[in-house]
């Protein structure tokens, strides 16, 4: 299932990627004069995350919440190439959780939701449709800054330290994503879109992190952990400063007072 997961992730990702190159050249050719635009977002993000694990998914005694929170807020600076391509970088700072509920013989012994805190850098490519759709694709380079776990049962379950002793302190995740212009006019832009965003590392190598002496998997890791995120990004995007101008494509940078 994991590895079908990851084929069709990666082939997605191709293609949406040169797509997206296709469009940028196509239009860079029909538009060679254009006003180079830079620009300033604060954004924010909330959604949905999961730490995929096919071990965990297969276990008849671990359910895992589909549905557990994921949020993120930072800023942005992009480089635009008149009002179609656009690149630049995204850096965040986000919350994942991800919840399980494990059972023996319909018994349940215990409730643990691990909370994840990053520092994410994302560098991305984004083009803008004539409808401000956009379509963007990039990588989400992820510092583990924090890491919460918290059982309902009393006992010599796993602490905390001992956890973040066995996740790698680093990952990184494939991002697409899409949107459209709430509000739009020549300095200002009010977006909101949604992103998907899949990490091909293993979160724990190695390592079941449901092994907390409260409960003792019986089969051995085969399958890695995936973080996983879908968010709904509302972006508010401010164009500071741009050379250039729609007739000659030159001109001395001018910055708005």
């Amino acid at each position: 299932m994991e590895y079908l997961i990851i084929s069709y992730m990666k082939k997605y990702t191709l293609f949406v990627f040169s797509l997206l190159v296709c469009l940028s050249f196509s239009y860079a050719q029909k538009n060679s004069q254009n006003v180079k635009w830079l620009s300033l977002s604060a954004k924010a993000g909330l959604g949905n995350s999961y730490f995929l694990d096919v071990d965990h998914i297969e276990d008849k005694n671990v359910e895992m919440s589909y549905f557990s929170l994921s949020q993120s807020f930072g800023g942005r600076f992009t480089f635009s190439y008149g009002e179609r391509v656009g690149i630049g970088a995204d850096l965040l700072f986000s919350a994942y959780n991800q919840k399980y509920e494990i059972s023996v013989d319909s018994t349940t012994i215990n409730n643990k939701n691990i909370k994840m805190g990053t520092i994410d850098i994302l560098p991305f490519f984004r083009f803008t449709g004539y409808n401000t759709v956009y379509f963007e694709i990039g990588a989400k380079f992820s510092n583990i800054n924090t890491i919460n776990e918290t059982n309902s049962l009393v006992g010599p379950y796993r602490t905390t330290g001992e956890l973040q002793s066995h996740l790698e302190p680093k990952f990184t995740s494939a991002v697409l994503g899409f949107g459209g212009a709430l509000y739009k006019t020549e300095r200002l832009d009010v977006n909101l879109g949604l992103r998907l965003a899949y990490s091909f590392g293993d979160l724990a190598p190695n390592h079941n992190i449901l092994a907390d002496n409260v409960y003792f998997p019986d089969y051995v890791d085969e399958f890695t952990m995936n973080p996983v995120s879908i968010q709904a990004i509302l972006e508010v995007n401010y164009f500071f400063a741009f050379w250039g101008d729609a007739s000659c494509g030159r001109g001395r940078l001018m910055l708005f007072k």
